[in-house]
This record gives C-alpha cells, structure tokens and sequence, in this order.
C-alpha cells in the first residue's frame, strides 16, 4: 500500500484536493441557497444586538458576500432601533463552513440609505437607540428639564451643579432603557460603511441630526480604528453646512480608547448655540484633538468671513481655539471692523451655554460705523460680552475713546465715554466731548439702526463750568 501511495501520490494529491474542494463548493452553495435559514440563526444566537433582526430579502454569494433589503432590529419590546432599506455585508467562510460563527465572522458591512440613531456615554462607548421621534415621551423628560427648572438668575456654579444632576439621572434611566449594544469581551475586525444616511447623536445634554452621512471605518478592537467621516447638513445642538472627521482611535494600552482626530463644524450658525443675539454669520471650527475620548482635547482654528452683530461690522475673523470636553477657549481672534481691527478672546461653556467675550476695536472709523451721521473721527473701543445661556441675559459694556475728528463742522478733540446694552436696550453714560478752549457731557446718546442720536448735551469750559445747553440732535 505504501508502496503504491509512492507511485502515485501526485494522483491521491489531485484526487484528494479535488474531493474537498467539491465538498467546500457544495457547502458553499448549500450556503448560497439556504443564506435566510443561515442568516436568521445566526442572528438568533448573537448576543451583540439585544432582540431581533430581520431582513426582507437576503442573496448569498459563493464568495461569502451577502446582499440584503428591508433588514430591520427591534429592542426586546419590539420597538424599532433601526431600518436599513438595502445594504451588504460579507462573513468569513471558514465561520460559515465550521458553523464557528463568532463577532469576528463578519468582515464588511455597509448600510445604504439608513436611519441611525446613537448614544455616547459620558466615556464614549456606543449604543443604538431608537430615533427621536420615537423617543419623543422619553426625550421630552430627558432633555426638557431645563424648561421645568427656572436657570434664570442662577450663578454659573449652581447651573452646573443642576446640569450636572439632570446628566446623572438622564445617564441612570438611560442606563436601564438604552442597552441594546453590548460587545463586552468580544472582539470585532471589520470595515464598516454608511452610505448617504441619517445619523442621529446623543450625548450629554447635546443632540445632533446629521443628514447626507458617508462613513468609512477600518475596525479592530484589539488594535485600532481608522476613521473618516463627511456629512451633509446637520442641526440639533449646532446648526451647520456639514461636519468632515478623519482620524484613528487606539484600542491599546490604555482602558480608554485614544483618540487622534482632525474635525470640522463647517458654516455653523452661531445662534444655534445660544449665543443671546441673533447672529447668522457661518463660522467655520476646524480642530485636532487627542486623547482618551472621555476626556478628548485639542486645538484649531475659527474663521469667519463676515459677522454682524447690533452696532458693528466685522469682517475676515480669524483665531485661535481650544477644547477641553466642557467649554470652547478662543484666543487670538483677529478681524477688521470699520476700516480698524479687531482683537478678542473668550470663553463658551458647552453645558451651560455661559460665554464671554473680551474684544478691543482700534482705529474704527465713525464715519463707515455711523453713515450719514455727519461724525468723522477714529474710534477706539474695548467691550465686554456675556451671555448666561439666552437672549435676555446677554449684556455687553465697554467704553470707547476717539482721536481728533468733527461733528458736521464742528472739530472735535477727543469723545469718549461708556456704554452698556442688555436685553433690547442701548445706553451711553459719562459721555464726555473735548473742543478747543471746552468740553460737552451727555447721558443722552443712542444708536439705533446705525443712525446717531444726540439728545441735550451740557457745555462747559476748561475749568469745568457749565456755560449752556445744546441739542445738535435738530437739524
């Protein structure tokens, strides 16, 4: 026997290739015909996704790639989490063939066309939720508390010790409702792909809908993910043009994932973020951030190209900005702003919605700031804005001196004085103009749609005595 094997093992070795090839085909195929029975007990017996998935239509392929509409996963109460119209995936056929199928059997996975919903935990770990419009009752009690909790005349302190005892019930009744994703010890190396979807982001007190969503990852948990993300419009929390994301996450060395990504919030419109005032300008952020993504930070830059807000006029704002997890720094800030420039840097707390901003204008002319008002004179300014999370508590102040300049025909040495604006009121105070040889003083100034309104002012002469009253306001 031995000795015949000898002669002819090239033949058993044909033979013996062709037998299991033919029986590795015959399973394929077995595979191909049978892929719902297959694919409906693989899904019964994971443990990844909690309650059921199914899918209307399912083709297999002998290569192990497998095509799919109508796939849906509904929680264990039998409410929907997510409905991808069509879409593909494909397994390892070694898992198929073994019936070894495990969290790693699946390679690829692309969702065409999908409605995602998500939700970050305060450490970053991900789990799929049912969308907001589903989630109505629940997010009405979640995220409303605001409106049920007067945040009005609260110091910074306490809104945070609020906010942060709302996050923590929310996290623990959450905790309870939104466990549907589980990978606890299991391992996953796959590409994953989302195709013109819409996304959906839970995290914190924040909420994002994201619209056109093309995704491409590269995942391994025991390595590291590769990232790139680009969006069409988005709203929720930010309103704004689209958000791109690329980057890696690390998965060793450390409990908490690293992160190291560029992301851009292109075209944000800043009175989404409650800013106190009515300001549409699109501002641009584009940062690098680093680190563990429960504590992820970073730096970038902010860019602008125009930006009105009551009384002024800026253009070509660029800066500096750094994040921390819980507020926003911006510094360096530079812009023109009537024929001057502008320099600012400030603070917005992502939680609280608290900002301020500190910005000194030089050399603005009146003339471009107040037309038609017959002022010619540099200008300059130093301002103070604040804003507690709404419009009614938005204040700006600040005081303002001018170089030579005239009133009509009238020279003019120096103006300067103070201003302070809140909720729709402007006022001016310590108002004071130098002449040659005496001075004018008056409370009684106001802009408003960028015309100047001078009411009685009080002349008096170089010792300080009053000498008469005028009103330059009458023509």
């Amino acid at each position: 026997m031995l000795k015949w094997l000898r002669m002819h093992w090239r033949r058993t070795l044909v033979i013996a290739v062709v037998t299991i090839s033919l029986a590795v085909f015959i399973v394929l195929e077995i595979f191909s015909r049978g892929a719902a029975a297959i694919f409906n007990q693989a899904m019964a017996e994971q443990n990844m996704l909690r309650g059921t998935i199914t899918a209307e239509k399912i083709i297999a392929h002998v290569t192990g790639d497998v095509d799919f509409t109508g796939l849906e996963w509904h929680d264990v109460e039998g409410r929907l989490i997510l409905r991808v119209p069509e879409g593909h995936f494909y397994v390892r056929l070694w898992d198929v063939v073994t019936g070894n199928i495990k969290s790693t059997t699946l390679q690829e996975l692309t969702l065409k066309d999908a409605e995602v919903s998500i939700h970050l935990a305060d450490d970053m770990t991900v789990d799929f939720v049912r969308n907001s419009k589903d989630m109505q009752k629940v997010q009405t009690a979640d995220e409303d508390w605001q409106q049920k909790v007067s945040l009005v005349g609260k110091s910074e302190e306490e809104r945070k010790r609020i906010g942060e005892f709302h996050r923590r019930k929310r996290a623990e009744k959450m905790a309870k409702q939104w466990k549907n994703f589980d990978r606890s010890g299991k391992k996953i190396r796959m590409e994953l792909k989302l195709e013109d979807c819409r996304l959906e982001v839970f995290y914190k007190d924040r909420h994002y809908l994201l619209s056109g969503v093309n995704v491409k990852t590269a995942i391994n948990t025991a390595k590291r993910m590769e990232v790139e993300v680009n969006t069409g419009r988005f709203g929720g929390t930010m309103i704004g043009s689209n958000v791109n994301l690329k980057g890696t996450v690390d998965f060793q060395d450390s409990e908490v994932p690293i992160g190291d990504l560029q992301l851009s919030f292109v075209e944000v419109d800043p009175s989404s973020l409650g800013v106190g005032v009515k300001v549409h300008d699109k501002m641009t952020l584009d940062s690098h951030l680093t680190g563990p993504l429960n504590a992820i930070h970073g730096e970038g830059k902010l860019k602008m190209a125009e930006l009105h807000i009551p009384g002024l006029y800026f253009q070509e704002v660029n800066g500096n900005i750094s994040y921390d997890g819980e507020k926003i720094d911006f510094k360096d800030v530079t812009g023109k702003v009537y024929g001057g420039k502008l320099e600012a840097e400030g603070s917005y707390d992502l939680d609280t919605r608290y900002y301020t901003i500190h910005a000194v204008g030089r050399e603005l002319q009146a003339s471009q700031a107040l037309p038609h008002s017959h002022l010619y004179c540099n200008v300059m300014v130093d301002m103070q804005f604040a804003s507690k999370g709404s419009a009614k508590e938005a204040t700006a102040s600040g005081i303002f001196t001018s170089g030579d300049g005239r009133y009509r025909r009238i020279p003019i040495k120096r103006i300067k004085g103070a201003f302070r604006q809140s909720y729709h009121e402007l006022q001016f105070y310590d108002v004071r103009i130098d002449f040659a040889g005496f001075s004018v003083a008056t409370d009684a100034l106001q802009i408003k749609d960028k015309k100047l309104r001078l009411g009685p002012i009080f002349v008096k002469d170089s010792s300080g005595k009053d000498i008469s009253t005028l009103d330059l306001g009458r023509k």
